[in-house]
């Protein structure tokens, strides 16, 4: 039982100013990792760096690509084993067409009781109420048994190279449990989605669009591709149901492209076309089933479409060469994550938001997939998602965040802590 007096000092110690202000310094700095315009997670590493360096913490940049670092901020609160992880990024996504936007992307700009800006939801209010609550437990002077470590890394919304880095480098180690700082509305999310993805590259032959049959039209297969995903889905949706916290599993084709390279032209017919599939999946379906479901819908369709123009081709006594081909390539391939409602970051998670809101936690899954999956599929490490923020409006435009949500948001995640590294608590 942690005692109120100590619950107290701890809360006071958040300073809410304070995260509003880093939260806005921080969306004020374009880090879309765009190298052909220059951007990059660099300066909002280095901002990071010299805010934690001031807090007397243990700071250190590892240097992922150039100019991509993550951020290693630790503070090792007393003795003893569990280590803790806060885990938030600094990479945002593109802002898209700014003259869509009503508020500028990089503005921060705070309306009522919301702040405007490409990151303030996704993630930096939340990587800065994480950097908060370390300073919050820090300055309360409270004796805990144990160590946190801010893991401020890079590249989360594309390859996740900042999260593999971080545990190719042993960081992770001896990392207990996680808290992964997304925009979840408060839910405490135990779970998150999988994902398979792939590309499927069609090879036929290029013509002149008015004289289609002197060459071989792959839009015929990217049709029955696309068709086929629906039917894998639906197959999925009888199989597997429908998850409790993560809900239905998905194939979805994303991009379709075609030509596969250079300007699209109406007279062309081109030779070649990608396909990305991006499949979500939840607990009870199998990764290498799918894999090979995947592989066996390209090679299907392959023989169908070519089964079609030998028997198109044989009514109008057309000779030509069938030679399409259909490759697939798996592009990655994460897995679900489950962490149990009795483990202890759970327990720590459910105890703080109730102390902090004063309503029973909700229990919820993440749609997508976070830096947190590599953690609990690699390093089999219990996380827990949480943060401020309505998980509808990220990579939207004009993307905001709830100030009131955002302070709550950091005093849940100060508490979490608190509980998780309490004397008493640990055993």
């Amino acid at each position: 039982m942690i005692p109120p007096e100590i619950i107290s000092r701890v809360l006071k110690s958040v300073d809410s100013d304070e995260l509003i202000d880093l939260t806005r310094e921080l969306v004020r700095i374009n880090s879309v990792w765009d190298p052909v315009v220059g951007t990059c997670e660099q300066p909002a590493a280095d901002r990071v760096t010299k805010w934690a360096e001031k807090q007397g913490f243990e700071v250190r940049q590892d240097e992922v690509e150039v100019a991509r670092p993550n951020v290693l901020v630790t503070w090792t609160a007393g003795l003893g084993k569990r280590k803790m992880m806060f885990e938030g990024h600094t990479d945002v996504v593109t802002p898209g067409k700014l003259a869509d936007w009503q508020y500028n992307p990089f503005g921060a700009e705070i309306v009522g009781r919301r702040m405007y800006g490409r990151g303030s939801c996704d993630t930096k209010g939340n990587l800065a109420a994480m950097l908060i609550a370390m300073a919050a437990l820090k300055r309360s002077g409270v004796k805990l048994a144990g160590s946190i470590i801010g893991g401020v890394l890079c590249d989360e919304e594309d390859q996740m190279i900042g999260i593999r880095h971080f545990i190719q480098q042993g960081h992770a180690d001896k990392v207990t449990a996680a808290v992964i700082c997304e925009p979840e509305d408060g839910m405490v999310c135990t779970s998150q989605k999988g994902a398979v993805r792939a590309r499927y590259t069609l090879t036929g032959r290029m013509s002149h669009g008015a004289m289609p049959l002197s060459g071989l039209n792959i839009a015929p297969a990217v049709a029955r591709l696309i068709d086929g995903l629906h039917e894998l889905e639906l197959e999925a949706f009888v199989q597997s149901g429908k998850d409790d916290l993560l809900g239905w599993p998905s194939f979805t084709a994303t991009v379709i492209q075609a030509p596969s390279a250079g300007p699209p032209q109406l007279n062309v017919m081109p030779g070649e076309a990608l396909l990305l599939v991006d499949v979500r999946t939840i607990p009870g379906q199998s990764h290498p089933d799918i894999r090979n479901r995947l592989i066996a819908l390209g090679d299907r369709v392959q023989r169908q479409v070519k089964d079609d123009f030998t028997a198109f081709d044989q009514r109008i006594e057309l000779k030509r060469s069938h030679d399409l081909n259909i490759d697939v390539e798996f592009l990655a391939d994460r897995p679900c994550t489950l962490t149990t409602q009795d483990d202890p970051i759970v327990l720590a998670a459910d105890w703080a938001t109730q102390q902090v809101t004063g309503k029973e936690p909700v229990h919820g899954g993440v749609p997508g997939a976070t830096d947190g999956t590599f953690l609990w599929a690699l390093k089999h490490i219990p996380i827990v998602t949480i943060g401020a923020g309505d998980r509808q409006v990220p990579h939207q435009i004009d993307e905001w965040v709830d100030l009131d949500q955002l302070i709550e948001t950091a005093k849940i995640y100060t508490l979490t802590a608190l509980h998780y590294l309490y004397p008493g608590e640990t055993s």
